[in-house]
């Protein structure tokens, strides 16, 4: 682009330069012209008046054409010498400032066929005007002598008159060739001046598309390799296509991964071993409380039973907390991906919840659901989390209905969208951005019994599944999970 830019400054320049320089010829032209004219009339007014002073203008008049011989005449040498020619110009009364831009264009452009043209127009006027001084030393002898011969001096004026014409005609011509090279050479210019600014402009938009694509394709990628991250896939990697500042970005986000994946794998060693360690002096506590309570030699108070029964309450507590962590730091990414029936799924869940189905009392009512790709284990836990929620913070019979419908995306691909609709306390709305984030507990936990975990663990596996989730509630109407996964396509 700064190429082609300066090609275009330096064409415009050319163009104003050389135009500029031919209308100062055009002037130059009309210096001489003009003094031609005016060293003839002043000769025919001294052939009548015998007035020195009319033959001195007329010989001043000649040193404007004399001038620009002297330009000519080395101008067409193999060495100009440019200071000589300058000279020429400067007694032709050529103003200074156009010299060296008629010079230019004489030297540079004289094989060109107007300004050759021209050239030998002058050529030709030089040769006649050379025959003006010898005819005007003749009528300002004649005239100079006692007895003037008024037959010679008319013989004299005779011969001026057809070199007069000739000079006009050969005037004329110089000027008129002059201007159709002007005129050619302005729509040569002009056309060269449109395709350098429409090469310029075809090149600016390819490049602005180039550049745009190119921006594009690099935040794309950036912006695709964040979302894998986002959604806890590692293993991904954004294409680095340049070397620029969006390049710089997707190395910084690749490094970032790099260091997420090393501070996950201490993070979930960290777990795993607070957990185990954890669960450890838990078990032993409620294996030695139980033990201690079953214990008929050791003589408890009942307040002393009461204190032990609290003990291995909060026991218990804690270590469904802990199973619960260990369980939610360990869920990365589903492996194995196959076709699931949720239909069997679900139904299997609920047989093996038979017991607390039974003992809430709940309805559960489900309609056919389209067969999806995904991790069977995982999905199973999706349902199992929801529908114990579903049972667990209700205050009467729990009323579950699970029903689905499939939905087309912006590029014809399908979709499953899941509801999973109860009766029961439901919650504010203004919990909706807050309840599928860690440790988040909208309700007491002395009324209802739970580690804040089940919905992040939930929200967790339908990122897996590249799906959504989210919630429609108002207090005391019960609580809708919409879930969204893609059907029968392979998911990363």
């Amino acid at each position: 682009m700064a190429m082609l830019i300066i090609i275009e400054l330096l064409t415009l320049w050319f163009s104003v330069h050389a135009l500029s320089s031919v209308r100062a010829l055009v002037g130059a032209e009309g210096l001489w012209s003009k003094a031609e004219k005016d060293g003839v009339y002043h000769l025919e007014k001294y052939y009548r008046t015998h007035d020195e002073k009319d033959y001195d203008a007329f010989q001043k008049f000649m040193e404007v054409p004399y001038g620009d011989h002297k330009t000519r005449l080395q101008l067409i040498k193999a060495n100009p010498n440019l200071d000589s020619a300058r000279e020429g110009f400067i007694e032709g009364r050529v103003n200074p400032d156009d010299i060296d831009g008629i010079l230019q264009l004489l030297l540079r452009f004289h094989n060109f066929y107007y300004i050759g043209k021209a050239i030998g127009y002058w050529t030709e006027g030089d040769s006649l005007i050379a025959q003006l001084t010898p005819i005007g030393e003749k009528l300002h002898s004649e005239i100079s002598t006692s007895s003037p011969s008024k037959e010679k001096l008319d013989q004299l004026i005779l011969e001026l008159e057809p070199i007069n014409q000739q000079l006009t005609t050969l005037e004329d011509n110089f000027s008129f060739t002059l201007g159709e090279g002007s005129r050619w050479l302005e729509n040569i210019i002009l056309k060269l001046l449109f395709a350098v600014a429409l090469t310029v402009e075809i090149t600016g938009l390819v490049l602005t598309v180039s550049v745009s694509r190119s921006i594009t394709k690099g935040l794309n990628e950036i912006n695709r390799g964040a979302t894998k991250i986002a959604k806890g896939n590692f293993d991904d990697r954004a294409t680095v296509y340049s070397k620029d500042e969006i390049g710089m970005v997707a190395t910084a986000i690749n490094q970032m991964t790099e260091q997420l994946i090393l501070s996950n794998r201490e993070l979930e060693q960290f777990a795993y071993l607070a957990s185990h360690d954890l669960q450890e002096p838990l078990r032993k506590l409620i294996i030695f409380t139980g033990m201690l309570e079953n214990d008929t030699e050791t003589v408890i108070s009942e307040n002393g039973k009461m204190y032990m029964e609290k003990i291995t309450q909060a026991s218990m507590r804690m270590q469904r907390l802990v199973t619960d962590v260990l369980q939610f730091s360990q869920l990365n990414l589903a492996t194995g991906y196959h076709k699931v029936d949720l239909n069997i799924t679900i139904d299997q869940l609920l047989s093996d919840m038979e017991f607390v189905i039974e003992k809430s009392g709940a309805e559960i009512n489900v309609t056919p659901i389209p067969v999806i790709e995904g991790d069977e284990a995982q999905l199973r836990q999706l349902f199992q989390n929801l529908i114990s929620n579903a049972i667990k913070f209700n205050e009467g019979k729990p009323v579950i209905k699970i029903y689905a419908e499939i939905i087309t995306g912006d590029q014809n691909e399908k979709f499953c969208r899941i509801y999973i609709k109860d009766n029961g306390i439901g919650f504010d709305e203004k919990y909706l951005d807050k309840i599928f984030v860690i440790f988040q507990r909208l309700h007491g936990k002395q009324i209802y019994e739970g580690t804040g975990i089940g919905l992040a663990i939930c929200k967790k596996i339908i990122d897996n599944h590249n799906g959504s989730i989210s919630a429609a509630s108002k207090p005391g109407e019960g609580a809708t999970f919409i879930i969204t996964l893609p059907v029968l396509q392979k998911m990363r």
